[in-house]
């Protein structure tokens, strides 16, 4: 296969290279994408498309084609002479008139058809209205030709909707948006008339109607209120509700978008109780009152199960947005009623997006109510809203998600998953089950207490799943009912009925193990939930912990880790009942520290680190000498390990694990404790010392590469404990910081270093008070521009996370450290670069860091009272920063920091526009003249950039966007929208003599009032 792009093209090879790449072996396939991308990007490639559609036989080929051409079209469209235009206008017209005017072709060539209407679309994105203002009135007329190129009509004219109202703001500028939208309501009269046409007539073709429908639906959002609202339209699309199964679901789905409609007089309200009598009418004669829905929806083909989740949409669109306008009519509390019995119904089906859908709306709906009981209103559904508490209790789904994994060290961990899907659903159901407790908490009460009496008196077994949603209800009302009632309520439940269920397990013979542990996870489920219960029943909370402690000896692993979690989750809610004396006998953290190692015997690593975070926790809230002492005692063991495993002579895989699980319980300990671990830190420093510097000798090896981690994680923990550094913290860390520096910077192969010692380094500087401690500023600057800055520079990929921590290390210098670093105009120099360097990447997260960074320091600049400082600093950098942040602002590649980098851009002007700068920008000998202000200098100067950058764009055009930009440089919003307005122009590569389309007149208009002002 050879090049396409010569002057020997013919379509028989486009044809070969395309078939080649679908249906070649896997080099060939590689070979032709080669080609086919080559000719693709070529310039000249759209002259080709016409031949290729006319004379192609594979359909793949013509897709390719028209790409080619949608591509030319978005871009250079504006480029070609109006007659060259108006051919490739009309050619791609009469293609599509061909295929769609007879039905078969119409039909079996659906998905060509289907391009072809898109690269349509596009030009009329170009060309509609200004030079081609008779489109609609054609459409409209080519419409009553016949019926497949009506069909096919409708499909491009919900197209151009959804280009213009829902795909228009990255894509168009402002003023075209807005021109574009403001026509197609201008002449939607046109549009309307005939979709009622098409959609009254019950004789049209099936396919023609649903089109019609579909291409109505997208309409609704925007169209004038009056064409919505309109009776016959209600009239007409009530008809189509009781026809087929795919026009009824798009009639609903219409009536629906209606409905959701924002700002609507209340003269139309007459028309939305019409529009709620024709639904429901229909919802009861499909499916009527006493229907089993959930069976009914199960047995469903799919058209009719879309139709039960439309009506959904729409029901639980209307309760939100009109139940009170329903309840104000005469009968409208029976019809309400019957309603949210639907509703109901609807609820119990098993798929979970209408389930969620359904819960948003029952939420609102009992706040309403909460509130009205508030007011001393009753409400009529109550007993709606008890079959409500029942459903919620059999969907209720577990509280938090919880994954165990395998992270990138190999280690086994258990994360606790707190934004997933379910752990959200799960809030919903507990705030709408705690509004139903608020309004009925004895009917609830006894509700849970009928569900676990069943549980208990049950003679064939019970529902594991049963019980789980029992107790997770139980735990969902914490806090909603008062503290009297709570007690009385878990008294009977948990401290008696569990309790009792879980021993009658213990004893049970054969025993069943399982039934035993899901008993006990229930039961420490709801102790976890209710603290101020346990803490008032300290004789309950005792046998729980001895039951936890118990189970910590257990030989099955999730029974362990059920014990160490509901240890960790109790001691965060009863810290104070841990470190106080019970009826004369120690304290449970007294009991603990004095029995740890039997306590521990039986725990794994990761079951340690919940138990020892707990002990933590527990400290946290003790009295400091109470802290320090049990602090040493907690730490004895680990420390006595980390000692004795270090005086070891070879390092084995057992003894390194040794020390990483040490590392680890130090972390989690730390954690919670905060500051009170300085003395821990300190006893064990010589320790860590002497494990980072063994794991230096290896530095691959991956046992030494997690402990060279976790104490550079330990330490980091340890600095963001504390609200600030003090003097003693610096004596403390000093000596292990400057053997980490040290290696950090002696690693030759860079892929060994660690990139969490830029991310310590981070958080000490932000911790640090002043003055900043100057032998870590000397070298942290090596470790950042010597060592760290050579390793992201020669590309924007490699050491993805160094580049990340380098940036945010930067940053806190700069805020920190601005006047120490300016003093050295070589180090500056490499800081300004870098910042710059930064703000070329295309990794969001990389630029945005190095954006903010030059925000802060250009703020910093112009907040310093030293003024010799300020106007040193922007005499130097001013301009390239202007420049730098320009290139990037038009750069494709870079527009995910647009937001940053118009916010530097507008700070940079409004400074001079404001007259913040009082020193020249630029040097006299090098301007035409010499005596020109600053605003003058750099209105040229951006105006030179984009016009050399851009030679097509008009120059009127430049000039309006940089007077405005400096104009409104303290509007944000404005300055940004007139940036976005010209990133779009410059995708459009526009011929010099015709300019822009927008029109001449408003530009002349708008640079004639800049220049005035």
């Amino acid at each position: 296969m050879n090049s396409l792009v010569n002057s020997s093209f013919t379509v028989k090879d486009f044809d070969n290279t395309v078939q080649a790449f679908y249906e070649g072996d896997n080099s060939t396939r590689q070979k032709a994408q080669l080609i086919l991308t080559e000719f693709q990007s070529h310039p000249d490639s759209w002259q080709l498309v016409y031949e290729i559609l006319e004379q192609s036989s594979i359909i793949q080929a013509k897709f390719i084609a028209l790409g080619i051409l949608e591509e030319f079209i978005i871009v250079r469209w504006n480029t070609l002479p109006m007659e060259q235009r108006l051919v490739m206008r009309n050619y791609i017209v009469k293609n599509i008139i061909e295929l769609s005017s007879n039905e078969s072709t119409l039909r079996s060539q659906k998905i060509y058809l289907n391009k072809l209407d898109l690269v349509l679309v596009q030009i009329l994105k170009k060309d509609w209205p200004q030079y081609w203002p008779s489109f609609i009135q054609e459409i409209v007329d080519s419409s009553l030709v016949n019926t497949s190129l009506c069909e096919n009509n409708m499909k491009i004219l919900k197209l151009l909707s959804e280009e213009v109202f829902d795909f228009s703001v990255d894509h168009m500028t402002m003023a075209k948006m807005q021109k574009l939208k403001k026509q197609m309501v201008n002449e939607f009269g046109s549009i309307f008339d005939l979709c009622k046409n098409v959609l009254s007539t019950p004789s049209t073709n099936i396919y023609l109607i649903n089109a019609t429908l579909e291409t109505l639906l997208k309409f609704i959002s925007w169209i004038p209120i009056q064409f919505v609202y309109q009776q016959d339209l209600i009239q007409i699309l009530e008809s189509n509700l009781s026809r087929s199964p795919t026009q009824r679901n798009l009639s609903l789905q219409c009536f629906t978008e209606i409905i959701s409609l924002d700002r609507v007089d209340e003269q139309y309200n007459d028309i939305i109780l019409n529009i709620y009598d024709i639904v429901t009418k229909e919802m009861i004669r499909i499916i009527p009152t006493d229907a089993d829905i959930v069976q009914l929806y199960n047995k469903s083909n799919n058209e009719d199960q879309q139709f039960i989740e439309a009506l959904a949409i729409f029901l639980t669109t209307f309760l939100t947005k009109y139940q009170s306008l329903i309840e104000g009519t005469e009968g409208g509390q029976t019809s309400m009623h019957q309603t949210l019995q639907y509703l109901l119904k609807i609820s119990c089906i098993q798929e979970r997006e209408v389930w969620k859908m359904c819960l948003e709306c029952w939420a609102k709906i009992t706040y309403d109510i909460v509130q009205d009981m508030n007011h001393n209103q009753s409400t009529p559904y109550q007993d709606i809203l008890h079959q409500l508490a029942i459903v919620l209790i059999e969907n209720m789904v577990r509280p938090d998600d919880v994954f165990v994994i395998e992270n990138d060290n190999g280690e086994i961990t258990r994360d606790f998953i707190k934004q997933s899907d379910t752990t959200v659903l799960s809030k919903s159901l507990r705030d709408v089950f705690s509004s139903l407790t608020h309004l009925y908490p004895v009917y609830i009460q006894t509700l849970i207490q009928e569900r676990l009496s069943r549980i208990l008196t049950s003679n064939n077994g019970w529902s594991w799943d049963e019980l789980f949603r029992t107790c997770w209800s139980i735990g969902a009302i914490s806090g909603t009912i008062s503290e009297q009632q709570e007690n009385q309520f878990l008294e009977s439940i948990v401290a008696k009925d569990l309790v009792e269920l879980l021993q009658k397990a213990e004893l049970a013979q054969p025993k069943n193990n399982d039934q035993e542990w899901v008993i006990a996870s229930c039961l420490l489920y709801i102790a976890g939930q209710y603290a101020r219960f346990l803490k008032s029943h300290w004789d309950f909370l005792s046998f729980l912990l001895q039951k936890i402690f118990t189970y910590m000896q257990h030989d099955q692993t999730p029974v362990r880790e059920m014990a160490c979690d509901s240890f960790l989750k109790i001691a965060q809610g009863c810290r104070q009942e841990f470190i106080v004396s019970h009826q004369n006998n120690p304290s449970v953290l007294e009991s603990l520290l004095s029995n740890l190692r039997n306590t521990t015997a039986f725990l794994n690593s990761n079951q340690l680190c919940t138990f020892y975070k707990a002990i933590g926790t527990i400290l946290s809230e003790s009295p400091t000498h109470i802290q320090q002492q049990s602090l040493v005692i907690l730490m004895t063991v680990p420390n006595e390990t980390i000692v004795r495993t270090l005086q070891e002579s070879i390092m084995t895989p057992s003894a390194l694990k040794s020390i990483i699980n040490v590392l680890k319980i130090n972390v989690v300990t730390c954690e919670p404790v905060g500051p009170i671990f300085r003395n821990q830190l300190q006893t064990i420093t010589p320790a860590l010392i002497q494990c980072y510097q063994l794991s230096s000798e290896q530095p691959q090896e991956q046992h030494y590469k997690r402990i060279r981690q976790l104490i550079l994680e330990l330490f980091e923990t340890f600095v963001l404990s504390n609200e600030s550094l003090e003097l003693q913290d610096q004596n403390m860390l000093s000596r292990l910081i400057q053997f980490i520096v040290l290696d950090y910077k002696n690693t030759t192969q860079v892929e060994n270093r660690e990139p969490q010692v830029l991310s310590l380094l981070t958080c000490i500087f932000e911790k640090m008070q002043d003055p900043i401690w100057p032998d870590l500023l000397k070298e942290t600057i090596d470790i950042e521009f010597v060592s760290t800055l050579p390793m992201i520079t020669s590309n924007f990929v490699d050491f993805p996370e160094f580049r990340h921590e380098f940036y945010r290390l930067l940053r806190v210098l700069n805020r920190r450290c601005f006047i120490e670093l300016f003093q050295s105009s070589d180090l500056f120099q490499l800081v300004i670069d870098s910042i710059m360097w930064g703000t070329k990447h295309t990794i969001r997260e990389i630029s945005q860091i190095a954006l903010q960074t030059c925000l802060d320091m250009i703020n910093t600049v112009a907040q310093l009272e030293d003024e010799d400082v300020s106007s040193q600093f922007f005499e130097r950098y001013y301009v390239r920063i202007l420049r730098d942040i320009l290139e990037v602002l038009v750069d494709p590649d870079c527009r995910n920091g647009f937001n940053y980098q118009s916010q530097v851009l507008s700070r940079l002007f409004e400074l001079v526009q404001e007259g913040e700068i009082y020193t020249r920008l630029f040097n006299p000998d090098q301007v035409s003249n010499p005596l020109m202000s600053n605003i003058e200098f750099l209105q040229q100067y951006t105006m030179e950039l984009l016009c050399n950058a851009f030679p097509l764009l008009q120059k009127d055009q430049i000039e309006v966007l940089v007077m405005g930009m400096f104009e409104y440089s303290g509007d944000l919003q404005r300055f940004q929208n007139d940036i976005r307005d010209f990133l779009i122009d410059i995708r459009e590569v526009d011929e010099a003599s015709t300019g822009q389309q927008r029109v001449q007149e408003e530009i002349n208009a708008e640079l004639e009032l800049l220049r005035n002002v």
